[in-house]
């Protein structure tokens, strides 16, 4: 299958992007992947205002492969500066490639433009999403923000064209790869990239082939038969996310399998092929929609762990196993290096042209020569480790070392923008505990650097930290089923134990530093569903108010995530979502530690409560620094928080809107008055069974949302609040009604 070689002269200049990165009140920056060696130039004028055009910008492409070229352009605004509220319109030229026809990429103008910074908070509107696999359920949420702009353009809403896409982490999946799509990922990175760096993995298998020896290099994904292990692979992977260019005319069938094509252990028959070339071919067609998204919405980007692979860092016995693998650590180094030239350049762009950065260093050391780049200095420039990590407590990677390449970032004021978004990197800097337990996604020191104390900083109306994983998980989640899933031998893989709150010493750290720099918005994905909680944190008089958005998956619906779609509400009303208090310990004596052990005398307590206590949770969650307890088991027990201490409160929001005119409805609103309901009555009973089941259907992923889906934030600045809107693709036909839109709000002031 895909025999033929690219005709890589006939292919246009641009093969994959534009993909419009970070945007600030002076600067653009613009994201391409080409075909030619040639010099690009970044034109930018005012929409609509030819006379205002200029040249902003020129940068020279990075050779990363034979025929493959990478770049970032950044370029001046014109005037000095980007107006808020103007629009502004750009294009790519060169020497060595005629332009093409801007208006595909676009939205709504003959040339990808986007809005300059706004001025105020009022003003702003951000799209939100994460976890974004080709061969995933459903329709790609990311295609349906082109038609949620076209919408609001028309509409004439204020603020209709986005501000920003925060892109929370998975916008690949390295480990989940489809096998129609595998000929084609192999032919780009042989044609295109040219790298020979098969060695380590010889003899290499046949499609659906490489799960048994994944898991021979310690990989975790159980659904590696396709994993990526070679840098090309990675790089191709990019372009087919992005970009319809190099896809084939036509993604394989069964028929078109010969011989030898396919693994005999790879468990693929025609059935199972014509599925996963149905999801895949459903991905290409909302393409063209996506380039217009990538192109016109300022983005940024984070890593989570299927950019190299599933549950990477996961944990200590994890990194001990892997960075002793030689295989292993060349796919971690491949797929990190693929992930700083197609995202992380992005988001600081200004650093790689730093002379003498470790991001420099990094894109020389990205050079093609026709080898593999993977060397010990480029392991260290990219913070991969050179062997298994120091036995517990110890930390993966020193973030102060010299020439060390860091993945968090920011965006604030001194950008031009009204607001400050610090993104986080949970992946590369982990703080091991005990062997025998979840890594801490951030170790402390490392946090000290991310996220700095407020003092010095300049004072904006509210903050946006993006965490890959939620800061604010779902009690169910994390405190029954991660936890009851880690005593089964493989549940913590299967269950991805590595909650912020699993390590409590970093999550209450994390939870400190970013609620002393005032309101704030968590922006999260990672867990394949959405939903929205409010937190009040109080410490030394001071409370503070924040809301974790959590956006996932823009399309990968899963079994287990639809079953919180389902059954959220149920959650709710059992009480297991529902709002709870915590109090925080700096240090608890040694006899109120003591005092955990035995259940509280004469204490009314609720019932999960209570068998925590019963089954010793509480006395081990007691044994640790700081300590966390509910402040129902911290009121039965007497436990008054000293002025070193805080409290915090978690609330899960809802979406409470009746449903739109229709049968769900008319039935809820056709229940009858008790009044005069005095003994049995047939068809009033009739009525009132309807109308409860009404409300039980509409109430379906009014909590969580399962669906493929796309988030987007509008902000008032007076009293503070943010709304979240979920917008969701339902089924596989592109019609704009099939959609579901939840929305929540919460105050924070």
């Amino acid at each position: 299958m895909d025999d033929v070689p690219l005709q890589v002269a006939a292919l246009p200049g641009i093969i994959a992007g534009p993909v419009l990165r970070r945007v600030t009140r002076t600067k653009v920056s613009v994201w391409l992947a080409l075909s030619r060696p040639d010099p690009v130039t970044l034109h930018v004028r005012r929409a609509g205002v030819p006379a205002s055009e200029i040249a902003a910008g020129s940068a020279t492409p990075v050779r990363v492969g034979g025929s493959l070229w990478i770049v970032v352009v950044t370029g001046t605004a014109p005037g000095g500066q980007f107006t808020a509220g103007d629009l502004y319109e750009y294009r790519i030229s060169s020497p060595g490639w005629p332009e093409p026809n801007w208006g595909e990429v676009s939205i709504g103008t003959g040339r990808p433009a986007f809005p300059a910074p706004p001025a105020s908070l009022d003003d702003l509107t951000i799209l939100h999403t994460s976890c974004r696999k080709v061969h995933g359920n459903g329709r790609d949420g990311l295609a349906g923000a082109e038609e949620l702009i076209t919408g609001r353009l028309a509409a004439g809403t204020p603020s209709a064209r986005p501000h920003l896409l925060v892109m929370s982490g998975d916008q690949i999946y390295a480990d989940e790869v489809p096998a129609p799509l595998v000929p084609r990922i192999r032919r780009i990175a042989t044609d295109l990239v040219a790298v020979d760096d098969a060695a380590p993995f010889l003899p290499l298998p046949a499609i659906g082939g490489r799960q048994a020896r994944s898991e021979a290099y310690h990989l975790t994904s159980s659904a590696a038969s396709d994993h990526l292990w070679r840098f090309g692979e990675f790089l191709a992977t990019y372009l087919l996310y992005w970009s319809d260019t190099l896809w084939p005319a036509t993604v394989p069938a069964w028929a078109d399998v010969a011989p030898g094509d396919v693994a005999a252990d790879s468990g693929l028959d025609e059935a199972s092929w014509a599925e996963l070339r149905a999801a895949v071919e459903l991905f290409r067609a909302g393409l063209p929609a996506v380039r217009k998204v990538l192109a016109t919405v300022p983005i940024l980007m984070v890593a989570d762990d299927h950019e190299v692979t599933d549950d990477w860092n996961l944990d200590h016995p994890w990194a001990e196993a892997v960075y002793a693998d030689p295989a292993a650590s060349r796919i971690v180094t491949n797929g990190l290096l693929a992930y700083v030239l197609c995202q992380h350049w992005g988001n600081t762009p200004e650093r790689f042209t730093a002379a003498g950065s470790p991001e420099a260093a990094v894109l020389a050391a990205a050079v093609h020569t026709g080898a593999s780049p993977d060397t010990p200095a480029l392991r260290q420039l990219l913070g991969v480790p050179a062997g298994p990590p120091p036995p517990p407590p110890s930390v993966l990677r020193d973030l102060t070392a010299p020439g060390t390449l860091r993945y968090d970032f920011t965006l604030g004021p001194d950008d031009g923008w009204p607001v400050r978004l610090l993104a986080l990197d949970e992946r590369t800097a982990r703080e091991f505990h005990r062997v025998d337990h979840p890594a801490a996604r951030i170790s402390l020191d490392a946090l000290a650097l991310m996220v700095p104390e407020p003092g010095g900083l300049a004072p904006v109306p509210l903050t946006f930290v993006v965490a890959p994983a939620p800061i604010l998980g779902t009690h169910l989640v994390e405190h029954l089923i991660q936890p009851a899933a880690s005593l089964i031998p493989g549940g913590s893989i299967f269950a991805d134990f590595e909650s912020w709150s699993a390590a409590t010493a970093n999550h209450q750290e994390l939870l400190r530093r970013l609620t002393a720099l005032g309101p704030l918005v968590m922006l999260s994905g990672d867990v394949h569903f959405s939903g929205t909680a409010a937190l009040t944190y109080t410490r030394a008089g001071t409370t503070t108010r924040a809301a974790q958005i959590t956006s996932s998956a823009a399309r990968n619906a899963e079994v287990k995530t639809m079953v919180l779609h389902l059954f959220g509400d149920l959650a709710m009303r059992l009480g297991l979502e529902r709002h709870r208090a915590f109090n925080g310990y700096a240090n608890l004596g040694l006899p109120q530690r003591a005092q955990l052990a035995t259940p509280p005398p004469g204490a009314d307590l609720p019932y999960d409560e209570f068998t925590d206590v019963f089954l010793g949770r509480v006395f081990r969650a007691a044994q640790e620094t700081p300590t966390v307890l509910s402040e129902e088991i911290a009121d039965a027990y007497g436990l008054t928080p000293g002025p070193e201490d805080w409290r915090f409160e978690v609330t899960p929001v809802d979406d409470e809107a009746m449903p739109g005119p229709g049968p769900l409805l008319t039935d809820m609103t056709a229940a009858p008055s008790p009044a005069g309901w005095t003994s049995w009555d047939p068809a009033r009973s009739y009525l009132m069974l309807k109308a409860l089941r009404a409300g039980d259907l509409h109430r379906i992923g009014r909590m969580f949302v399962g669906l493929p889906q796309l988030s987007l934030l509008e902000f008032e600045a007076t009293p503070l609040e943010v709304r979240h809107l979920i917008v969701s693709p339902v089924g596989n036909h592109p019609s704009p009604a099939a959609r579901q839109q939840t929305v929540t709000k919460v105050r924070l002031v």
